[in-house]
């Protein structure tokens, strides 16, 4: 769904009123009275409506504050909204909107949406890809600007913490998205209603400092370009090892990539049992982040009931457990329990049977560490992964419809198993499987994104179920 748009107000109506610009420090109502004074509609479309202290919109079409306070006009503020979304409603709240800018910060709380984006995210500067809330149910969105830290708080959840730098990489259709001054917008994009039962404004100090002043120097910045070009951005597999949720999600807000947090699953790691994992998840809720089970072993699909799995957004595991053909526990990550006492190519192709073995009979939605090898084969990989062994692999992630990790860590799988996935449909989720948390930024993922031509639409999206937080 395309919903790049720059706002203009009506200069002449900006113009016609007069107010004095002061700094209170108080909170002051903009919602409009029953009259809609205001606020006035685009192209006179009436998209908006007044039910008691509450402000609808329902059709498509954008409204925009040209009241009296702050003269409408607003560089540094903070603005509270209390917002509920009918299923299937899409929205944004503009700011800084007039004289070609306008950021905007979206409203979507339908995991089923055409548009991946949910609410919180900062439209195609930082995107949030899960809402923090549900719909039907009223939620309160704090917009904070002061000079170029822009922060956004979806019922107490930060999920924006962005800092716009000196010289912000825009393409050309969001050559908009700058911090100037303005007023305020909303915009429909659906027929579903929108209801805003308050929102207020703080005009704050032009010479008030902001908080962080650390941007990102966009100019050499791959992320921005995805999220400009409308990629999902998406690190499905990042574990907390060495750092604390807060810094993670820091790093996640500060990068512009939104993490999948993953805790290691199944016998002898972190997670061992049903409760385990409802205690992760209720120590997770105020983290804008999906959440991932990491199936290990081969034990952790009778560990774990479904029930409690599907507390998750999604699951992956790997096939690097298996029992060879001695019946050792194998791990092939761990060169002290690969026992290669067998030819090479016999080897690669007990190997293959155990990965198809796991995709055929495991509850997954990502096979994720894809097509790794132990160290000793690693120097052959591309003569091991011969086009026939290519074939039946790719075959079961097709049938069972599987999401083929393209892992940064370990750089694989090769461009050639990539293109093969992708002419037979599969489709591919990004990923790190960090072990610090030097993370980096995806950078083998996206090299194979250019180099075999994937688009948003060969992306795997998680569908999470409503309410689920």
């Amino acid at each position: 769904m395309k919903m790049i748009k720059y706002l203009l107000v009506i200069t002449v109506l900006c113009l016609s009123v007069s107010c004095k610009r002061d700094y209170t420090g108080q909170w002051v109502s903009i919602l409009p009275g029953k009259s809609l004074d205001g606020w006035t509609p685009e192209d006179d479309k009436k998209i908006c409506n007044q039910s008691g202290d509450t402000l609808i919109l329902s059709g498509k079409g954008t409204v925009y504050y040209t009241g009296k306070v702050h003269e409408a006009k607003f560089k540094n503020f903070e603005l509270i909204a209390e917002i509920k979304t009918q299923p299937g409603a899409v929205a944004g709240l503009w700011f800084h909107s007039g004289n070609n800018s306008g950021y905007q910060v979206l409203i979507n709380n339908t995991p089923e949406s055409e548009e991946r984006c949910k609410t919180g995210s900062l439209f195609s500067v930082r995107n949030i890809y899960k809402s923090p809330v549900s719909d039907n149910g009223l939620c309160t969105m704090i917009l904070k600007v002061v000079g170029k830290h822009i922060t956004v708080r979806v019922n107490n959840v930060l999920t924006v913490d962005y800092v716009e730098p000196e010289n912000p990489y825009r393409t050309d259709e969001n050559k908009g998205k700058i911090i100037s001054n303005g007023s305020f917008a909303l915009s429909s994009y659906t027929e579903n209603a929108v209801k805003f039962a308050n929102i207020q404004v703080k005009p704050l100090p032009e010479n008030e400092l902001p908080l962080r002043r650390d941007a990102v120097d966009e100019q050499n910045d791959e992320i921005i370009r995805l999220l400009q070009a409308g990629f999902p951005v998406i690190d499905y597999h990042v574990h907390l090892k060495g750092w604390s949720k807060d810094k993670a999600m820091e790093h996640s807000r500060k990068i512009g990539i939104y993490y999948g947090i993953a805790p290691n699953c199944g016998i002898g790691f972190p997670i061992t049992s049903d409760e385990d994992i409802y205690k992760f998840i209720d120590t997770t809720r105020n983290m804008s982040s999906f959440m991932a089970m990491q199936g290990e072993g081969r034990e952790w699909v009778e560990t774990f009931s479904p029930e409690a799995r599907e507390q998750f957004d999604y699951v992956f595991t790997d096939a690097m457990t298996f029992l060879d053909h001695k019946n050792r526990r194998t791990r092939l990550w761990m060169p002290d329990e690969v026992f290669i006492d067998i030819d090479h190519e016999k080897y690669m192709d007990l190997i293959v049977d155990r990965i198809v073995k796991v995709l055929r009979e495991e509850p997954i939605n990502i096979y994720v560490n894809p097509t790794f090898l132990p160290e000793a084969m690693m120097p052959d990989y591309d003569k091991l992964w011969t086009e026939y062994r290519i074939k039946k692999v790719i075959d079961v992630l097709a049938q069972r419809g599987i999401a083929l990790e393209i892992n940064a860590r370990y750089k694989i799988p090769s461009e050639t198993i990539i293109k093969a996935a992708k002419e037979a449909g599969v489709r591919f989720a990004f990923g790190t499987n960090n072990a610090t948390p030097d993370m980096g930024k995806l950078e083998y993922c996206i090299e194979m994104m250019k180099k075999c031509g994937i688009t948003p639409y060969d992306m795997f999206f998680p569908v999470v179920k409503s309410g689920k937080k």
